[in-house]
């Protein structure tokens, strides 16, 4: 029978309840093979399908490439049964096809001279898990890998754990059985495995504690936990870059640091469309696919810290490594340490950052603290002095009518925020902006648009004068597109819209900086608003490359990082974060996504001194 018509006929079998036992090979899969654990960071795009598939054909036996097809995270309803079948049916042929062109493509074709065959298995339910003769082909020694679909990891788990359909998953992987997965089936990868949020969690506060929820898997016996024979050594996370998940990887870890002791477990995160080959938890290796994926280590870090009132983690020092396709590196999980093109890359001693000082307290600010409940804001109130007016300027808007929309929200913010003394507001480009502007000013409040419009700003002479004669006279905060104008440098891109996933991943492209300079009145560092909201993380690693000889700083919205003669201080709601590439290394992939060794990180919460 066809293939084709044999998969088809298997994902009709399974709508009915029946089960079809894949097809055994002319050998068995080599009891001595390695357990190869090959996660996905989601979707089921060709590149990644495709890397996937040649990673079960490298350590496939027989005429053909044999895959197993685990639906368990699709969802259990009684009443959405049929049509979770025939999805994930969809799926399994789309698994086939992938994997047929891949090989037929590859070294392997004359290997494989009958392709791909990649079968559905009934594995919705629990009691489809505890039924063995649905999950028995894991036990055919044909069988060469298995791919987990995504879904939801903590409905996979509570279906499979402790079954024997999980039983004889964990037989297959000690036999040299490949395990592959995307986004839910990559988290199951891991024995402590990623849960998701809280009900008040999201990217952009995942640093607080609480908020981002793992299951740590001491427990065999419960379901709170990823596969039996997952990672025990990494904790995985996936959508990684492009659903802004850095905070919570380092969340992870942080927490498992504290949890046992010393570095705690080691956090991978892989973004989407991107996977790379986990060898018996000792090593990390051949990456494939459309980005790349991170690192996560804290061995060389500071004890973790929780701070402020939503307890917000403070950590320093941990170490980041981008790893992509064709930069020839590979990862020792047992040392922590990364190759590149076979030689071992040692961790270096950490720099001291730059000196973070001003003459005159300047306040940083990471973005929409437009709102009299911003405790930046307050604190830019309660520190301005005199008689004078507060100044609010606006720079780089698209118009004169949404410079001066967001100047006077950034004034009736200031009111609210408790100053009873007078305002005036100026657009710079449509209103004469030079020191006259703020001769007497009790403070001045510097707003941007966008990050794209701030070099045509700058060019204003003028303009420029004024900001610089402002942070040595008086009590200065900057918001939004204005902060970066500060630093020595900074990326004049476009703003990303809140929550944009296809920029956050082309964030770590390495076409992607456009780097302009700054008025360097904090020499050293470049700065980065909406970090968390903006999923800009891609933007200090990027920026890095680009300007390797400073440090990026992504400021959460209403947030600022407060900077005085004495030192550098967290004020508002989220966490200031420090990406420090001066020491990396930077391997350009060969996809375009960036890949890199040896870049450090920190995170900062309310109340914390960044040094």
């Amino acid at each position: 029978m066809p293939r084709r018509s044999r998969l088809t006929a298997a994902a009709l079998a399974v709508v009915c309840g029946t089960f079809t036992l894949a097809p055994s090979s002319a050998q068995a899969a080599d009891p001595t093979a390695p357990l190869v654990l090959t996660p996905i960071g989601g979707g089921y795009e060709s590149p990644a399908l495709r890397g996937f598939a040649l990673e079960v054909a490298a350590h496939a036996t027989g005429s053909t490439v044999d895959i197993l097809v685990v639906p368990s995270s699709y969802g259990d309803a009684p009443e959405d049964r049929a049509q979770n079948l025939r999805l994930a049916g969809e799926r399994a042929q789309q698994i086939d096809r992938e994997c047929d062109a891949a090989v037929a493509a590859s070294a392997y074709a004359a290997r494989f001279p009958g392709g791909c065959n990649a079968t559905l298995l009934t594995l919705l339910n629990r009691a489809d898990a505890l039924d063995p003769k649905n999950s028995n082909a894991f036990r055919d020694p044909g069988t060469d890998g298995s791919f987990i679909l995504g879904g939801d990891q903590v409905l996979a788990m509570q279906v499979l754990a402790n079954t024997p359909a999980e039983q004889s998953m964990h037989y297959a992987s000690g036999r040299g059985v490949v395990f592959g997965g995307t986004s839910a089936g990559n988290a199951v990868e891991s024995v402590s495995m990623g849960a998701g949020y809280a009900p008040s969690g999201y990217p952009e506060n995942a640093m607080e504690r609480g908020q981002a929820l793992i299951f740590w898997g001491d427990d065999a016996a419960s379901d709170e936990r990823g596969l039996s024979f997952g990672s025990r050594k990494i904790i995985l996370d996936q959508h990684f870059y492009q659903r802004g998940r850095f905070g919570r990887l380092v969340e992870y870890t942080a927490e498992s640091a504290q949890r046992y002791g010393g570095a705690g477990k080691l956090g991978l995160g892989v973004d989407f469309a991107t996977g790379l080959a986990i060898t018996d938890d000792t090593s990390v290796a051949r990456p494939y696919g459309a980005s790349s994926s991170t690192f996560i280590d804290l061995r060389h870090a500071s004890a973790p810290t929780w701070v402020g009132p939503r307890q917000t983690l403070t950590l320093r020092g941990a170490l980041t490594h981008l790893m992509a396709p064709g930069t020839r590196m590979t990862y020792d999980v047992a040392s922590r340490t990364p190759s590149s093109g076979g030689a071992p890359v040692a961790a270096p001693v950490q720099q001291a950052l730059p000196p973070l000082a001003t003459k005159r307290t300047l306040l940083l600010g990471g973005g929409q603290n437009d709102s009299a409940s911003s405790g930046a804001l307050r604190s830019f109130v309660s520190a301005a002095g005199g008689k004078g007016p507060v100044v609010v300027i606006a720079a780089g808007y698209a118009d004169e009518a949404s410079g001066r929309a967001a100047a006077a929200k950034y004034v009736s913010a200031v009111k609210g925020a408790g100053w009873s003394g007078a305002t005036r507001s100026v657009v710079q480009g449509s209103d004469k902006v030079n020191p006259g502007t703020i001769a007497g000013a009790a403070a001045v409040l510097f707003v941007g648009g966008d990050q794209s419009a701030i070099p045509k700003a700058l060019h204003d002479k003028q303009f420029t004068q004024t900001v610089k004669v402002a942070v040595t006279t008086t009590i200065v905060m900057t918001d939004g597109a204005m902060t970066p104008a500060l630093g020595a440098n900074y990326l004049a891109n476009p703003d990303p819209d809140l929550f944009d996933e296809d920029e956050a991943i082309a964030q770590f492209r390495t076409s992607y900086p456009v780097l302009a300079t700054g008025l360097g009145i904090v020499p050293g560092y470049r700065f980065e608003p909406e970090l968390t909201e903006g999923y800009r993380w891609g933007r200090l690693y990027t920026g890095g490359k680009a300007a390797p000889s400073t440090v990026g700083v992504g400021i959460s919205e209403r947030t600022a990082l407060r900077v005085s003669s004495a030192q550098a201080t967290v004020i508002g709601e989220r966490s200031v974060v420090v990406v420090d590439g001066r020491q990396a290394r930077w391997l350009p992939g060969s996809n375009g996504a960036l890949g890199a060794i040896n870049v450090w990180l920190s995170a900062f919460g309310p109340t914390s001194t960044v040094r």
